[in-house]
């Protein structure tokens, strides 16, 4: 990947805190869905992996065999939604499962395809490798509906009503477990996929 050093680090260092919110949100209580927090969990350190190859301790392959869970348990639990609750299955904290098994999924199909090329450069640049595998209009789309997601993730978080002063009088819990914040996480999370794959577009 040919992107700039400091937007790089810039994006490690935001994935990177987004994965403790996601932590932070598992151990702590009050959120309206912690059952998909472990995935994100994945997903985020997947990301901040192939950013910084060099201090990614896991093989592709036990990445790929992550992110493929990642993907298998979110599935099963709309699934579930969807036998119980049809008319519902997609609405409200249940309307962003389909979005992450779709990120999942395509983490999981980037770090095969990466691994080869930062192998074969000794952790150097992937672009190459990607293109041969994976068709730079996949990529092209991929960006492209991640940069809508973070886009529509930005616009719905600036018309959200205020609401802070009530979160900080319910204290931290409250203020880490808030809809907002998950949004806002979500929707960096977003611009890292989109980062990513314009670069190897």
């Amino acid at each position: 990947m040919h992107e700039p050093v400091i937007a790089t680090a810039l994006l490690i260092a935001l994935t990177g805190f987004c994965t403790v919110h996601c932590v932070l949100v598992v151990v702590g209580r009050g959120c309206h869905d912690r059952r998909l927090e472990p995935a994100e969990i994945v997903m985020g350190l997947a990301m901040v992996g192939m950013m910084a190859p060099a201090f990614d301790p896991l093989s592709p392959v036990l990445w790929a065999a992550l992110l493929t869970a990642s993907v298998v348990w979110p599935t099963l639990l709309l699934a579930g939604r969807l036998g119980r609750h049809p008319r519902t299955a997609f609405a409200g904290t249940w309307s962003h499962y389909p979005h992450h098994v779709l990120s999942a999924a395509a983490m999981a199909a980037l770090v095969l395809c990466v691994a080869p090329a930062h192998q074969h450069a000794g952790g150097g640049a992937a672009h190459g490798g990607v293109v041969s595998t994976v068709p730079e209009w996949a990529l092209l789309a991929l960006a492209a509906y991640f940069l809508g997601y973070a886009v529509r993730g930005a616009g719905s978080l600036l018309l959200r009503p205020a609401t802070g002063a009530r979160l900080t009088r319910a204290g931290g819990p409250a203020l880490l477990t808030s809809s907002g914040l998950v949004s806002a996480r979500r929707t960096v999370m977003a611009m890292g996929m989109f980062y990513m794959l314009l670069a190897m577009g």
